[in-house]
């Protein structure tokens, strides 16, 4: 049934399709000779003027390399100046770090120096306070020395602000 159905439709169109292919209905002429051999000729005029265009543009590169490669005397002379003066910068860098090293390695001393002599102090101050016997000084003083205790009208007793310390301008009045 389906021969039927796809005669009936190669009567209308000529052709017979299969599948989802369509097929050549005319085949391409034959080239003459000739027209093969012109278009040799055209590819091969083609290449040769892409093959020259690339040799130009090789030499044109070529050249500018070299032009760039040449150094003109007044740019070596910038370049010199500029290397120079990094150079001079560079060396006051590093010796303004070395001084400022040097000193922090001497502050760093003088902070330790100081930090032993503030402990021998608390040292020395707690060997004398331990040294000190408050009693025996008092009898010395009482016995020897010939100290009395003050009696309570002989003190007299007056507000301080709260600074810690106070200037006195006149001397403290008596009784």
């Amino acid at each position: 049934m389906r021969q039927q159905g796809n005669r009936h439709y190669q009567g209308r169109t000529g052709n017979y399709i299969d599948g989802n292919t369509v097929k050549r209905i005319h085949a391409q002429p034959k080239k003459h000779s000739e027209e093969v051999h012109e278009e040799l000729v055209h590819r091969r005029e083609v290449e040769r003027k892409h093959r020259e265009r690339k040799k130009n543009a090789r030499t044109a590169a070529r050249k500018n390399m070299e032009r760039a490669m040449q150094m003109s005397p007044g740019y070596v002379l910038f370049l010199a100046a500029a290397v120079v003066v990094m150079v001079t910068v560079v060396a006051c860098y590093l010796l303004l770090y070395s001084n400022l090293s040097a000193r922090m390695k001497h502050v760093n001393t003088l902070e330790s120096e100081v930090m032993n002599l503030k402990n021998d102090n608390d040292a020395m101050q707690k060997k004398i306070n331990t040294s000190v016997d408050l009693e025996t000084i008092r009898k010395k003083a009482m016995e020897e020395l010939g100290m009395v205790y003050p009696s309570e009208g002989q003190i007299k007793y007056f507000d301080v602000d709260t600074e810690d310390y106070m200037n006195q301008y006149e001397d403290i009045p008596e009784r």
